[in-house]
């Protein structure tokens, strides 16, 4: 098997292609010292990496330290020395013997495709049309996974999750990844084996309330559940003040939403049992406030009430409250509160013990980010090729390879933003149609909480 790689390796260098050259022989390099406690050169911008496993024969040795050196010297250890960093200790990670001793990217390539965890009738986030056609943000951060680990956007198996199944399937393996609207909390994070990667929306409880008075035949949700377009400027007059986008969409001061929340004083609400009922009750005893909440088991019984007019007010995420209001014949006769009674991080969720997995999800979402603090989207990408900029080259995987210490392919950003899009791609097509302001989910750049890790 040694002589086989060794072989293999020799007849890379004759590779036209340096970043690929790069890329295969460092491949190669962890393939044969992943059994042995070896420092590994990586790249002129980095020391060495060390794989930990059982000390190796000398001649063994010397065959690994040789092939990673070979790498280096490929990615330009020829160039002034650089300055001394730290060496940087990775999880130990053993060779695979069974499926089950896997790390979850050799079975995403194994398989060739990716299992991702959504809702699946959230629309915005995750939805399938008539069609069999999926969309949505969630959707659309599957599909950015794919691209970077597979090189296809569309090498996904969507497996649609109830709220009660969902981490159960990521802890058990079921799927690869969880895309499915969920909070990001303590608990969550310290008492299950399940890790979450960056938020991809930030989100908050709030309040829709029925513009009008009681709803009408038309106000019930269209047939076959499909958003309806959103409100626009020709929509039927309504008898009160129509909403008004705000961009800023922040948090509100306590005083401001105690007045906000007197507006609704002594109306009945519907709301979920447990923590939105909670959040809606003590919102409102700490505002002083009356409310009448009408708490029901179940998402599903709380739309069919608000449907039926047994309240006049309903409280969910205003994500949730977005994509309800969609599925409604006459959208424009609901109106979402520009208020928040909760902090709701939505974020991806993987399985806790896989730390390069982790990895690579955490910086595709930040390559979404940073392409977009770049001005780099889907429509753009290919005049940034050529570019002279150092970072932006970088970043593309045109001057160098970042990819490899993760894993992926040189270019996976660039498919990133080929096949989907940088964030705010992302949103404009899922969200904006459903006219939610971007709010805290803007970059840093413009005010918002988005923010990338440095990529280099």
């Amino acid at each position: 098997m040694l002589k086989a790689l060794l072989r293999k390796a020799f007849n890379i260098v004759l590779d036209s292609d340096l970043h690929i050259k790069q890329y295969k022989l460092r491949q190669i390099a962890l393939e044969i010292c992943r059994p042995m406690s070896l420092k590994i050169p990586i790249s002129s911008n980095q020391n060495n990496r060390v794989v930990k496993g059982a000390i190796a024969p000398p001649l063994l040795r010397q065959y690994c330290f040789s092939l990673g050196l070979l790498a280096c010297l490929m990615s330009g250890c020829q160039q002034s020395a650089p300055t001394p960093t730290a060496t940087i200790a990775t999880t130990p990670v053993a060779t695979p013997t069974t499926k089950e001793t896997q790390g979850i990217l050799e079975r995403v390539k194994e398989r060739k495709k990716l299992i991702c965890g959504v809702n699946g009738k959230l629309a915005g986030f995750s939805y399938i049309d008539d069609k069999g056609e999926w969309s949505g943000l969630d959707v659309d951060y599957c599909k950015a996974i794919a691209a970077a680990v597979l090189g296809d956007a569309k090498a996904i198996e969507y497996k649609p999750l109830l709220v009660q199944e969902r981490f159960a399937a990521v802890q058990n393996g079921e799927v690869d990844i969880l895309m499915r609207n969920t909070t990001r909390t303590l608990t969550r994070d310290v008492t299950t084996n399940i890790s979450f990667a960056p938020t991809t929306f930030f989100d908050g409880q709030g309040i829709m309330v029925r513009i009008g008075g009681k709803p009408k035949a038309s106000s019930s949700p269209s047939p076959t559940g499909s958003p309806s377009p959103a409100p626009t400027e020709t929509s039927t007059a309504i008898a009160s003040k129509p909403e008004e986008k705000s961009e800023k969409s922040t948090p509100k001061t306590s005083e401001e939403l105690a007045i906000a929340l007197k507006e609704l004083a002594n109306k009945q609400i519907c709301v979920e049992a447990g923590v939105s009922a909670t959040n809606l009750e003590l919102a409102f005893r700490e505002a002083n406030v009356e409310v009448k909440p009408l708490i029901l088991t179940d998402l599903e019984g709380v739309l069919a009430a608000y449907n039926q007019g047994d309240c006049e007010a309903i409280s969910s995420e205003k994500s949730q409250l977005a994509a309800w209001r969609s599925r409604l014949t006459r959208p424009a006769d609901h109106k979402i509160l520009d208020l928040s009674l909760s902090k709701e991080p939505l974020s991806p969720a993987l399985i806790g013990n896989d730390d390069r997995w982790r990895d690579i999800v955490t910086w595709i979402i930040y390559a979404t980010f940073y392409a977009e603090e770049l001005g780099i989207g889907m429509d753009n990408y290919t005049i940034f090729k050529d570019t002279k900029n150092p970072e932006v080259s970088k970043f593309l995987g045109t001057s160098d390879s970042l990819g490899i210490e993760l894993g992926l392919a040189p270019d996976w950003t660039t498919q990133i933003l080929k096949q989907v899009g940088n964030y705010s791609d992302i949103y404009n097509r899922n969200l904006t149609p459903l006219d939610i302001p971007r709010g805290l989910n803007r970059s840093w750049k413009d005010g918002g909480l988005l923010y990338s890790m440095p990529f280099r």
